[in-house]
């Protein structure tokens, strides 16, 4: 517990000395009224460790604490624009199930500076630089669903199966710890790929704009990483090499996913995890830009 209020600690310092957007962070409530009233996160040892605590989850008959389940924290950024609001989620659990900080990034057309190259470089750096996460992604809910297997009928042909998104997702950037069985092979890799050693593993990079990849790219970054992917036909909106649909950029850290969100809401709306060693494994990163073209940790 201790080990992991110091992390969040570290991880609300620099992402506030990033951009203010990213900090004011307080409880979710009813309500955009109840949730400005309430007390902002501090970085304080002691704040921390109570606000895991409260954070721990229960059975819902006896309210009896599940150790295994871990502790959870929703915030959200205070901020008045819903273009302008940000989420974070955390949750650290037993080392047998999967941990992840979800970050959901402003829109980018309310705060732009958040999806220059560098910053959103920055905030990679940061999730793994903290959480020496199993992965780490940067991307949004439209290209997630650009990599989903194909819908199909179900047996009797009256109806049809959702595709799913297999094995680890790709995105504008995305972190493999060398502990992943995941790996990329660099030959694959499109050649507008930027490749990092990083920590304990490799962050790959797709272009100069994290709001708009090419999707030819992300796919190409799936293959990299063993994965089919099946023939599809650009759109119209992919005709100059973007994947742009939407306002909004998703980015993901240790264990963690970072994508856009849209305000103050329900805890459980537009979070993602994936897997991540403890105490944090995963980190995606997502921005409702992001959906035009996940920092969360998992």
């Amino acid at each position: 517990m201790d080990e992991s209020a110091d992390q969040v600690a570290r991880f609300l310092s620099e992402l506030a000395a990033l951009d203010p957007a990213l900090s004011g962070w307080r409880d979710l409530g009813r309500s955009k009224r109840e949730a400005i009233a309430k007390p902002m996160v501090t970085t304080n040892h002691a704040d921390l460790v109570q606000r895991l605590l409260d954070g721990r989850h229960r059975t819902d008959i006896g309210r009896q604490i599940m150790e295994d389940m871990g502790y959870s924290v929703y915030w959200w950024n205070g901020a008045e624009d819903n273009q302008a609001a940000a989420n974070l989620n955390i949750h650290i659990a037993a080392s047998a199930l999967g941990n992840h900080v979800v970050l959901d990034l402003p829109e980018s057309n309310a705060v732009p500076s958040l999806y220059t190259r560098d910053i959103a470089q920055k905030i990679l750096h940061i999730f793994v630089d903290i959480f020496e996460p199993d992965s780490a992604l940067w991307s949004n809910d439209e290209l997630l669903a650009k990599q989903k297997e194909p819908d199909r009928p179900t047996e009797d042909g009256r109806g049809y199966v959702s595709g799913q998104l297999i094995g680890q997702p790709a995105g504008w950037a995305i972190y493999l710890n060398d502990s992943n069985p995941v790996k990329f092979d660099t030959g694959l890799l499109p050649s507008g790929a930027t490749v990092e050693l990083l920590g304990n593993g490799m962050l790959v990079t797709l272009g100069s704009d994290p709001a708009n990849p090419p999707i030819s790219d992300v796919l190409q970054v799936r293959r990299a990483m063993g994965y089919p992917v099946p023939t599809r036909q650009a759109e119209p909106s992919e005709d100059a090499g973007s994947a742009s649909a939407g306002p909004t950029t998703t980015a993901v850290a240790p264990g963690g996913f970072v994508k856009p969100a849209g305000g103050q809401s329900d805890p459980g709306r537009d979070t993602q995890t994936r897997g991540v060693r403890y105490p944090a494994n995963s980190a995606d990163t997502q921005s409702r830009d992001a959906q035009q073209g996940t920092p969360h940790n998992k």
